[in-house]
């Protein structure tokens, strides 16, 4: 799948959107944990923006249709499934992209003129997660790490051509945003190494700025809340307070 929104910033979750809401209780009624919904749900954003009435914005010009006029027409069979399933084209929430992936959609949701439902691109998700990606799933529904699910869907699901550190943190960064806004308190929301709800564990290779990023803080937080004066030095097993 492709990274397609590259014009969006995300500027922070403060007010969910009615997307988020319904996407938020559909990953928890299938038994998703909170970190396992938020890492799903970051990185839906950073595909769609939680949008199901959107296509990649590369192929507009190409296309020529508005989100709207694309999703209509499909829907009408103007469209048609042969166009449809090879434009190669990212779509939807979670911009499915690849011919066999896009017609498996265009199955489920096209006879009943659903293609832009929100709904029935969440249920065709579950189809793809209980079947070809069902070990990612079995992460999301036992995972109590919210980067540890964002990087599993990144990598395993979504598989977008940037996997760099910097990507991984970039989306966890909209995980953590989504777990802070939905999350009952019950998950931890920690990165790889063990903690509490308040704590993370420093692995081998771990910087104060990589975990500062990672949980969506900054190192001046850290170092006050741990009572460090060089942000250099800390050590593997370091037990560490977040905010």
């Amino acid at each position: 799948m492709k990274l397609s929104l590259l014009v969006l910033l995300f500027i922070g979750i403060s007010c969910a959107t009615a997307n988020e809401r319904t996407v938020w209780s559909y990953l928890k009624r299938e038994g998703l944990t909170d970190a396992g919904a938020a890492g799903l749900m970051g990185n839906l954003y950073a595909e769609s923006g939680i949008q199901s009435v959107i296509y990649e914005t590369y192929y507009h010009s190409t296309i020529g249709l508005t989100n709207e006029q694309y999703v209509s027409q499909t829907n009408s069979g103007q469209y048609t499934k042969s166009q449809f399933v090879n434009d190669k084209a990212g779509f939807g929430l979670a911009q499915w992209t690849y011919h066999t992936r896009k017609e498996a959609l265009y199955n489920k949701c096209q006879p009943s003129k659903k293609i832009g439902d929100l709904t029935c691109q969440l249920d065709y998700l579950f189809v793809e997660l209980k079947g070809s990606y069902s070990r990612v799933l079995s992460v999301l529904k036992s995972s109590n790490s919210v980067y540890d699910c964002t990087v599993k869907v990144m990598v395993n699901f979504e598989n977008p051509a940037d996997q760099s550190e910097s990507a991984k943190n970039r989306r966890n960064g909209y995980s953590m945003n989504y777990y802070n806004e939905f999350a009952s308190g019950s998950g931890s929301g920690s990165g790889s190494g063990s903690g509490t709800s308040n704590t993370y564990t420093v692995q081998p290779g771990d910087t104060l700025s990589g975990i500062a990023q990672r949980f969506g803080t900054t190192v001046k937080v850290l170092c006050r809340l741990n009572n460090i004066s060089d942000p250099n030095k800390i050590y593997v097993g370091q037990v560490l307070i977040l905010p």
